[in-house]
C-alpha cells in the first residue's frame, strides 16, 4: 500500500512539475498529441459555426414566411383597389370630382 501512495504522490509531483509525459516516454509522440489537440479544437469550433449557420437559417426560413403572409396580404389589397367600382367609391369618398373617362385616352404624337 506504501508503494502505491508513493507512486501515487509522485506522479502528482511530476504532473505540477510537468514531468509527467516525459516519465511516460510520451515525448516521442509529442507532436502527434499536440496534432491531436489541435484536430480536436478545429471540429469543435466547425460544429459550432455549422449550428449557428443552421441557426441563422432557420431564422431566416420563419421571416420568410412572415414576409411570404405580407406580401400575400398586400396583394389581396391592391387587386381589391384595381376594380373600377372601389376606385369609384374611394374618389367620391375623398371628394374628387375624377369620374370614369368617356372615351378612350388620345394618343399625341
Amino acid at each position: 500500500m506504501n508503494k502505491i501512495w508513493e507512486f501515487l504522490r509522485n506522479s502528482f509531483t511530476a504532473m505540477l512539475r510537468g514531468e509527467f509525459l516525459l516519465r511516460l516516454r510520451f515525448d516521442r509522440w509529442f507532436l502527434h498529441i499536440i496534432y491531436f489537440f489541435v484536430l480536436c479544437a478545429l471540429n469543435i469550433w466547425l460544429t459550432l459555426e455549422i449550428e449557428q449557420t443552421m441557426l441563422n437559417q432557420e431564422r431566416n426560413r420563419a421571416r420568410l414566411e412572415e414576409l411570404k403572409i405580407y406580401h400575400a396580404q398586400k396583394t389581396c389589397e391592391l387587386v381589391s383597389l384595381d376594380r373600377l367600382s372601389t376606385v369609384e367609391d374611394l374618389l367620391e369618398k375623398t371628394g374628387s370630382g375624377l369620374t370614369i373617362p368617356e372615351k378612350p385616352a388620345d394618343r399625341i404624337k
